[in-house]
């Protein structure tokens, strides 16, 4: 029996009422069979989590250009923060479209740990370039954490997008 057959069966079913008024209830071989294909199903989210290349480069210039907009004239670091703010949803867009994957949060415990070190990292990297505008020190400078800051997102994200395919595998063959 196929996944939408049973779906469409127990939908059928709990819209019906049984002469004592009570919903009709699954089978649990019918339960089982829906849980067992709900597993698939995280098996192959869980191999479809795979970032391409260029999804974390992308967003370390993002952020790295978030970073150095710190050292610019005005003008132009209101222009850097305004193309910043529209290529993250831009960039998240493709990728959900190209790929039908859209993750919103972290899947476990490590998949959070590394999305909060490197938000953690991001916000040393900012401070660190207003600190440095502030202190009249060379702008150029401010290059230092940007570089430091794309790099943390290459690299982080990276490991972030592994710990969430192994958490999503995780959680499915827990369940089963």
């Amino acid at each position: 029996m196929r996944k939408s057959d049973i779906v469409a069966n127990m939908e059928n079913d709990f819209s019906g009422i049984d002469p004592p008024g009570r919903p009709v209830v699954p089978t649990s071989a019918e339960a089982r069979d829906v849980l067992s294909l709900l597993d698939v199903d995280g098996s192959r989210l869980a191999e479809r989590v795979v970032t391409p290349w260029w999804y974390h480069v992308a967003l370390g210039a993002i952020v790295a250009l978030f970073v150095a907009s710190q050292a610019m004239p005005t003008a132009a670091m209101s222009v850097a923060i305004v193309l910043g703010i529209v290529a993250l949803p831009v960039l998240t867009t493709v990728y959900s479209r190209r790929y039908g994957v859209s993750v919103s949060q972290p899947a476990g415990p490590r998949g959070r740990r590394l999305l909060l070190m490197t938000l953690g990292v991001l916000v040393a990297a900012m401070l660190s370039g207003v600190a440095l505008k502030l202190a009249g020190i060379a702008l150029s400078w401010v290059m230092v954490p940007a570089v430091l800051a794309f790099i943390v997102t290459v690299v982080l994200g990276r490991r972030y997008d592994d710990a969430l395919r192994r958490e999503i595998a995780a959680r499915t063959h827990a369940r089963s």
